[in-house]
């Protein structure tokens, strides 16, 4: 597939797209009163504040691996909330969730305080899985003293919802207008529903996803295959089609497909 057949075919299939994705997640991540609804619900606190979110946060360790963190929210108290919004089970996901809040503890901890001031990190994954193989829909992960049953805090928290699961309760009915292209629920998530309706039926949202597009396309000519994976992530067009948007050598997708 040549490269403007593969713009062409990213354009037509913005419409199958949902929050759930990678693309849409995206852009929607731009959106704080968005991320204040989600984290709300997921964190059980309908009261609390987004300052600042930013979609596609890079975190760096000179010594080791970066990562480029789907969206980091700061709350009003300043805790950090990681969001990865996750479509394929892939390498270890608790394990992932453990080097992503080490690499945010990291960052946003000033040089040369206390212990006492290391701020808040959360690390929440959306999946359209089941990650802990609970069969519920949210799972929220404590420290659990193991001989007596008494929990800890340490200012770490893990949440992994199922997006899939449909147990009755307020995020898995959250989850369905993340999974389900047509779903709307304006009377419990008008944040979401505004932002998801607009990038899905108006000119200027469609532009919006288009504009991500184009910026996966420059970050591509500096590092083609994570780019590559990223725009496959997001369900847009197969392998092949990422392929050619990006440019990319072939033999070279035929290996990594291998």
């Amino acid at each position: 597939m040549a490269r403007g057949e593969a713009y062409v075919a990213a354009r037509r299939d913005m419409g199958e797209l949902r929050p759930i994705d990678d693309l849409m997640f995206r852009v929607m991540a731009r959106d704080e009163a968005f991320c204040g609804e989600l984290l709300g619900v997921l964190l059980q606190d309908p009261k609390l504040e987004v300052v600042e979110c930013e979609p596609q946060s890079a975190v760096t360790n000179p010594q080791g691996r970066s990562v480029v963190l789907d969206a980091l929210c700061e709350l009003s108290g300043g805790r950090f909330v990681d969001v990865e919004a996750q479509r394929t089970d892939r390498d270890d996901l608790q394990r992932r969730a453990r080097y992503h809040a080490s690499l945010v503890t990291a960052d946003r901890t000033r040089p040369g305080g206390r212990f006492a001031d290391v701020p808040d990190v959360c690390v929440a994954f959306v999946c359209e899985f089941d990650p802990l193989g609970e069969g519920c829909s949210p799972c929220h992960v404590d420290r659990v003293v193991r001989e007596s049953g008494r929990t800890l805090e340490n200012g770490l928290s893990e949440v992994y919802v199922n997006a899939l699961a449909r147990d009755g309760g307020e995020v898995s009915a959250l989850m369905r207008v993340f999974t389900e292209v047509e779903a709307y629920d304006e009377a419990r998530f008008p944040e979401t529903s505004r932002v998801k309706r607009r990038l899905r039926e108006t000119e200027e949202g469609r532009k919006d996803m288009g504009s991500v597009i184009e910026e996966i396309h420059v970050e591509g000519r500096a590092g083609g295959l994570e780019a590559f994976d990223r725009l496959v992530r997001a369900g847009l067009v197969d392998a092949h089609a990422a392929a050619a948007l990006l440019e990319i050598d072939p033999e070279e997708v035929e290996r990594m497909l291998a």
